[in-house]
C-alpha cells in the first residue's frame, strides 16, 4: 500500500501531534515557546494547519533566527501540487540557508533543512532529500533535541517510501524495531506502519502469487501490531489509520468478512478527521476492494463491483499527489485481478496507465533536475547579492553603535533611579522584619493561651464525665447498700431472738421473705452498676478484638430493620431506607451493628419519645462517594440517620458526643450511646461523625451523618472492595402504621 503524506494509510512518515490551532494557542506563551511547539508538530507540508499561527508569530517581533525559521515554514503554506512553485520555494530555501548559517543558530538551520527535505521529496530529488534529512538530524542532535533528531531519522523512511525503495525501507524499519525498547516507544507505531506499507507494496509488485500472499500476510501482521499499540496509547486517529490499512490488506487477500469488520471498526470510532488529505481516497478504495472480492463469479453483482472498482480507479488518476498512492494500488489491483478473471482489456489498460505514469515521472524528474541545475548556475549572482547585503549590514552596525551610546546614557539614569528604589526597598524590608517579629511574638502568646484553654477544656470534660458516672452509679449503689443494711438488721434481730430463745416461725418466714427481696434488689442494682461499667469500658473502641471482614452492608441493614419491627409498630413509626440493592464493604460488621442499634435506640428514647404530631418518621440513606481528600480513588461510605423528632438544642449540640452527657440524666439512659457511636466510627472504623439539628421548625429533627472508608487495609481484604456499587434505588417504606 502506498501513500503520499502522513495523513494517509501505510505511510512511514512520523505521525506527530497536530500543530496547535490558531484559535486555541495563538496567545499562549512567548514567540520561542510557540515556535517550539510548531517545531515538534510540523512534519510534512500537507500536515501544516498553523497558517494563522505563523502569521501571528511574524507580527510578534521575533528574533532574526526565529524570523528565518518562521519564513521557512511559511514557504510550505501555499505550495499545493505545483512543481514550479516548489522549485521557487526551494531556491528561497537556499537563500534562507545562507542566512541561517550566518546566524550560527543550529535550530534555525535544522528547520531550513527540514523544509528543503520536504520540497526535494516533492520534486523527486530523493538523494538530495536524504542529504537534507541527515543534516537536520545532526543539527538537532547537537542542540540536545533527541525527539526532533528521531523525527528526522524517521523522515528518512518517508523519503525511501516515495522513492519506491521499499526493500531498503522494510529493512531499515525492521532494524529499528529490533533495537531494545523501540517497539514500546511512541515512534514504534510509525516504524510498524512503515514496514507494513513497504511489505504491502513489495507484495503488490510481485509477479508470483504465492510470494505476493506472503508479503501481504507480513503486512497484515505488522498492521495488527500497530493497531494494538495505537489502542494502548489512546490515539484514535492512528487506530483508524491502522484499521483502514488492515481493511485494504484483508480485502486484497480475499478475506472479505474480516475486511468488513475492520471497516466497521473505522466507522465506529468517534472524532475521526475524514478531511485529512487522502483519507477518503483510501476509504473508497477499501469499499471497492471488498465488493470486488466478495463475489468473484460472473454474476451481475460481480460485474457491478468490477465496474465500481474501475470507476474509482479512473477517478483517482485526477486526484493529484494526495491520491497518487491509492491510484497506484488501484491500478495494480485491476491489472492483477483482470489477468486472473479474464478481464484482459481492463488489465491491459491498467498496465498502460502505470507505464505512462512511470514515463511521466521520469520526465518530471528530468525537468526538475534541469531546473535545479539552472538554480545552481544562478548561485554566483546570489552570492553577489549576499555581499551587497553584508555591506548594508555594516552600515546598520554603525547606526546601532550610535544607538547603543544613547541607550547607555539612558541606562545610567535608570541605574540612578534604581539606587533610590533600592534604598526605599531596604527601609520597607526593615519595617517588614519588625512587623514579622511582632507577629511571631503575638502568635507565641496566642499559642500559649490556646494550650491553657485546651487544658481547661480537658479538665472540664473529665469532671463532667466523672460527675455523670457518679450520678448514674449513685442510685444502684445506694439501693444495694440499703438492701445490705436491711439484711444486716434482720440478721442481728434473728441473732438476738435465738440468744433469748424466742424465735418464732412467723419471724423466720418474714426474715426469709426479706432476704429474698433484699438480695433481689441488691442483685439488680449490682447488675446495673456492672452494665454501666461495661458500657463505660466499651467507649474504648481500640480494645475490640473483632477482625475486619467483607460483608454486605445493605443486607445487614435489612436484617436489623426486621428486628426493629415490633418497636416500630408500638410507636407507630415509619422507617424509610434509601440504599443500593447491595453494597459489599471490608470492615467490622459487629461495630456497624452496634452503631445502628445505638442510633435507633437514641431516636426512640430521645428524638421521637411520646411524639404524635407530626407522625414520627425515621430515614436511613446509604451511598458511596469518592474521597476528595485522598485524591487516590478511595471510596467512602456515607450513612445518614434522620428523625423528625424534637431535635437537639443549639446549646447542647456541641456536647452530644461527650460521655455521660444527657438532658435526661437520671431519668432514662446514661448518656453513653452517641459517645460509643463516635468512638466506634472515628477510632475503630477510621471515619467521621457529624450531628446536625436545624433551628427552623420546618426542618425539625436530628440528622447524624457518618463517613468511613469502604475498605480497611488488611491481609483478608476482598478484591470486590474496589468494585463499583449498583445505582441507588428509590426509598421504600418498610413499616407504616
Amino acid at each position: 500500500m502506498s501513500s503520499s503524506r502522513s495523513t494517509q494509510p501505510a505511510n512511514p512518515q512520523p505521525q506527530a501531534n497536530e500543530a496547535p490551532s490558531s484559535s486555541s494557542n495563538n496567545t499562549v506563551g512567548t514567540v520561542g515557546e510557540r515556535l517550539a511547539r510548531l517545531r515538534h508538530a510540523l512534519i510534512g507540508w500537507l500536515d501544516l494547519q498553523a497558517k494563522e499561527e505563523l502569521r501571528l508569530l511574524q507580527t510578534q517581533g521575533p528574533s532574526s533566527a526565529e524570523a528565518v525559521e518562521i519564513e521557512a515554514y511559511t514557504l510550505l503554506l501555499d505550495l499545493r501540487n505545483e512543481p514550479q512553485q516548489a522549485l521557487l520555494a526551494l531556491q528561497r530555501c537556499s537563500e534562507l540557508m545562507s542566512l541561517a548559517q550566518g546566524l550560527k543558530k543550529p535550530l534555525c538551520e535544522a528547520a531550513v533543512w527540514r523544509v528543503m527535505q520536504t520540497l526535494q521529496s516533492f520534486l523527486m530529488l530523493h538523494p538530495a532529500a536524504l542529504h537534507s534529512v541527515g543534516m537536520a538530524a545532526r543539527l538537532y542532535a547537537e542542540s540536545g533535541e533527541p525527539e526532533l533528531e528521531q523525527m528526522m531519522l524517521e523522515s528518512r523512511h518517508y523519503v525511501l517510501f516515495h522513492a519506491q525503495m521499499y526493500e531498503e525501507l522494510y529493512r531499515s524499519c525492521q532494524a529499528q524495531l529490533s533495537l531494545p525498547g523501540n517497539r514500546e516507544r511512541s515512534f514504534g507505531y510509525r516504524l510498524l506502519s512503515g514496514a507494513a506499507g513497504a511489505a504491502y507494496n513489495m507484495g503488490i509488485r510481485c509477479p508470483d502469487a504465492r510470494a505476493r500472499q506472503t508479503w501481504w500476510r507480513e503486512a497484515l501482521q505488522l498492521h495488527r501490531e500497530a493497531l494494538d499499540m495505537s489502542r494502548q496509547q489512546g490515539q484514535r486517529m492512528m487506530e483508524a489509520i491502522s484499521l483502514l490499512n488492515m481493511c485494504v490488506v484483508l480485502a486484497s487477500l480475499g478475506e472479505v468478512e474480516e475486511a468488513r469488520n475492520a471497516l466497521r471498526g473505522v466507522d465506529a470510532l468517534p472524532q475521526v478527521d475524514q478531511g485529512r488529505p487522502g483519507w477518503m481516497a483510501w476509504y473508497r478504495l477499501a469499499e471497492a476492494l471488498i465488493q470486488v472480492h466478495e463475489d468473484p463469479t460472473q454474476t451481475a453483482a460481480a460485474t457491478t463491483a468490477w465496474t465500481g472498482l474501475l470507476e474509482i480507479t479512473r477517478s483517482l488518476q485526477d486526484g493529484g499527489l494526495n491520491h497518487a498512492a491509492a491510484a497506484e494500488v488501484a491500478l495494480r489491483t485491476v491489472r492483477i485481478l483482470g489477468q486472473e478473471r479474464g478481464q484482459l482489456q481492463d488489465a491491459l489498460w491498467a498496465a498502460d496507465t502505470l507505464l505512462e505514469q512511470q514515463v511521466r515521472s521520469m520526465r518530471e524528474l528530468a525537468q526538475n533536475m534541469s531546473d535545479t541545475l539552472s538554480a545552481v548556475i544562478e548561485r554566483p549572482r546570489l552570492m553577489q547579492e549576499k555581499e551587497r547585503l553584508a555591506e548594508h549590514g555594516f552600515a546598520l552596525e554603525s547606526s546601532l553603535a550610535q544607538r547603543n551610546a544613547e541607550l547607555s546614557s539612558a541606562l545610567a539614569k535608570v541605574q540612578a533611579e534604581a539606587s533610590i528604589r533600592a534604598a526605599a526597598e531596604a527601609a520597607l524590608k526593615r519595617a517588614h522584619d519588625e512587623l514579622e517579629a511582632q507577629v511571631q511574638q503575638r502568635t507565641a502568646e496566642l499559642e500559649q493561651a490556646m494550650r491553657a484553654l485546651m487544658k481547661q477544656e480537658k479538665q472540664l470534660a473529665l469532671s463532667r464525665m466523672v460527675a455523670g458516672m457518679a450520678h448514674e452509679m449513685n442510685t444502684p449503689l445506694g439501693n444495694a447498700r440499703m438492701a445490705a443494711s436491711a439484711i444486716q438488721a434482720q440478721g442481728e434481730g434473728l441473732s438476738r431472738s435465738m440468744a433469748a430463745g424466742t424465735v418464732k416461725r412467723s419471724q423466720l418466714s418474714e426474715l426469709i421473705a426479706g432476704l429474698h427481696k433484699g438480695s433481689s434488689l441488691m442483685d439488680r442494682s449490682l447488675q446495673r452498676v456492672a452494665a454501666l461499667v461495661e458500657r463505660f469500658k466499651s467507649l474504648d473502641s481500640q480494645g475490640t478484638s473483632e477482625s475486619a471482614q467483607t460483608f454486605d452492608l445493605c443486607a445487614l441493614v435489612q436484617e436489623l430493620s426486621l428486628s426493629w419491627q415490633n418497636q416500630l409498630k408500638e410507636g407507630q413509626i415509619l422507617l424509610q431506607l434509601e440504599m443500593p440493592a447491595s453494597l459489599e464493604i471490608h470492615g467490622h460488621a459487629h461495630a456497624c451493628v452496634q452503631v445502628l442499634q445505638e442510633l435507633f435506640a437514641n431516636s426512640l428514647s430521645h428524638g421521637l419519645a411520646g411524639q404524635q404530631e407530626p407522625p414520627p418518621h425515621l430515614r436511613l440513606t446509604l451511598r458511596l462517594r469518592p474521597d476528595l481528600g485522598q485524591g487516590q480513588g478511595r471510596e467512602l461510605i456515607e450513612l445518614n440517620w434522620h428523625d423528625n423528632g424534637a431535635g437537639v438544642a443549639a446549646e447542647h449540640l456541641a456536647r452530644v458526643l461527650e460521655p455521660f452527657f444527657s438532658t435526661r440524666l437520671g431519668q432514662s439512659g446514661a448518656g453513653l450511646g452517641l459517645s460509643m457511636v463516635h468512638n466506634l466510627v472515628v477510632d475503630l472504623m477510621g471515619g467521621q461523625i457529624q450531628v446536625i439539628s436545624p433551628d427552623r421548625p420546618a426542618d425539625r429533627g436530628t440528622c447524624v451523618q457518618l463517613l468511613w472508608p469502604r475498605a480497611l487495609p488488611g491481609p483478608d481484604r476482598s478484591s470486590k472492595d474496589t468494585q463499583a456499587s449498583p445505582e441507588a434505588r428509590p426509598g421504600t417504606s418498610l413499616n407504616q402504621s
